[in-house]
């Protein structure tokens, strides 16, 4: 049976490695499209789209860390494709529609106004009940 101790510290674990994979994907992303106009992930995008993701997994009642996590990374890979192929993917059911507004300046779909209209979360800083 784990103690309490150790279950902080493995979460924090759990934290740090999904940190450690968000920026391997979005380095991996920006190795293959080095170059191409509007095709950039910048690291806070990519994980402003993981606490989105997750965010939106709180609200719907989800409260396992691994399905949080889960949900994060679906959304942040709907936005590396959004970002590659220029268009969401067709049967996603990722609100990919969210996200247009931190898109890099040349992408097709970015939008200047809002899109986003949720208080700001960080799942790798505070913890937020909903």
């Amino acid at each position: 049976m784990k103690t309490v101790k150790s279950l902080v510290t493995m979460n924090k674990l759990e934290k740090t490695l999904v940190y450690k994979l968000i920026v391997r994907s979005a380095g991996n992303h920006n190795n293959r499209f080095a170059g191409v106009g509007g095709k950039k992930a910048e690291l806070e995008d990519c994980i402003e789209v993981f606490n989105r993701g997750v965010f939106r997994a709180k609200n719907y009642g989800v409260d396992e860390e691994h399905m949080l996590i889960k949900a994060g990374w679906a959304r942040l890979k709907s936005y590396l494709w959004l970002l590659r192929n220029g268009y969401p993917k067709v049967a996603s059911d990722i609100l990919a529609v969210e996200d247009f507004d931190i898109l890099p300046k040349g992408h097709r779909m970015y939008s200047k106004h809002k899109t986003y209209h949720f208080e700001p979360y960080n799942f790798f800083e505070k913890e937020l009940d909903i």
